[in-house]
């Protein structure tokens, strides 16, 4: 199919698929009650959208991929989400008791933790691509997160613009959210976060074979 009606329907077809990984997202999210179910969801997503930007373009090859994935992260994944969610809550904590103290010392410490939470925040803006992505030990998930921010901080710095675009976009057409804010959002990730490995697989001399990827 060639000319416009060979694009509108790529876009159909493309956007269906966005939706349909979305309610399979918040399926599977469910699936796992919730709190043992988010991370391996987004972590399958990620994988799968990989796979889309790669060339798959059969829904039905994704949702099988989608599932499988969901089946085999679905303990390791959890592991990282556990990690995630314990630190969250003790910065958080020590958000607030920080914000409640005065003078030269609480103004230091304010400062170190927003450090502290602006570090975290990179670790959970990376991890799921680079775990749905690279195969490596499960500490090193956490450091390689940091290290591909600094190391690329254009495409970092991309990353964070085009996630404010998006909140932007939600935020003005909340009726997309049900159908296309996780997709949509993790789909963008994967595309800059594709990039970022990319560059690092040339300096590392690794893109022929990148024998190191899952």
């Amino acid at each position: 199919m060639n000319g416009w009606k060979g694009k509108l329907y790529w876009f159909v077809e493309f956007v269906t698929m966005l939706a349909v990984l979305q309610f399979m997202w918040i399926g599977l999210t469910l699936l796992g009650v919730v709190l043992i179910g988010i991370t391996p969801a987004t972590v399958g997503l990620f994988a799968t959208l990989r796979k889309r930007l790669q060339g798959e373009d059969d829904l039905k090859l994704l949702a099988k991929s989608y599932w499988k994935s969901y089946k085999t992260d679905f303990i390791p994944s959890n592991k990282i989400g556990i990690v995630l969610l314990v630190t969250g809550y003790f910065l958080v904590l020590n958000f607030r008791i920080v914000t409640a103290m005065e003078g030269t010392v609480g103004l230091a410490l304010l400062t170190l933790m927003v450090m502290i939470l602006i570090l975290y925040a990179v670790i959970v803006m990376n991890i799921f691509q680079v775990f749905a992505h690279y195969d490596l030990p499960f500490s090193r998930y956490f450091s390689t997160s940091v290290l591909l921010s600094i190391s690329f901080p254009v495409q970092a710095a991309g990353s964070i613009m085009g996630l404010y675009v998006l909140y932007r976009i939600f935020l003005v057409i909340p009726g997309l959210l049900p159908f296309f804010g996780v997709s949509l959002t993790v789909l963008f990730l994967t595309w800059m976060s594709s990039k970022t490995f990319r560059l690092k697989a040339e300096l590392d001399g690794t893109l022929p074979s990148e024998e190191i990827c899952k």
